[in-house]
């Protein structure tokens, strides 16, 4: 084997280990959706100042990185409803 495939080779085989290591908590079969719809009802039902803006807008960047395209291309009515939830509750954040 010629040393110049050696760089190659070395960053194939880490990118297979990171995918073996990794691979599968970037899937989202992974996520409990009824959870996340559990606490966006929590958010959208509590009385002004129960929760912090900062513990609500992580909540709504979880739910935006999870679900990144809009209500209306969300075939799955969980996930839709996770996200109308999380508008409504982003709108009311800018309240």
């Amino acid at each position: 084997m010629d040393k110049k495939h050696y760089p190659t080779a070395f960053l194939v085989v880490i990118a297979v280990a990171l995918y073996f290591m990794y691979g599968d908590q970037f899937s989202l079969k992974n996520v409990d959706f009824i959870a996340y719809k559990e606490v966006c009802l929590k958010y959208q039902s509590a009385r002004a100042g129960e929760y912090t803006r900062d513990e609500i807008q992580g909540f709504l960047n979880k739910v935006n990185y999870l679900l990144p395209e809009d209500v209306a291309e969300i075939k799955d009515p969980l996930k839709k409803e996770i996200k109308s939830c999380a508008n409504g509750l982003s709108e009311k954040l800018s309240n």
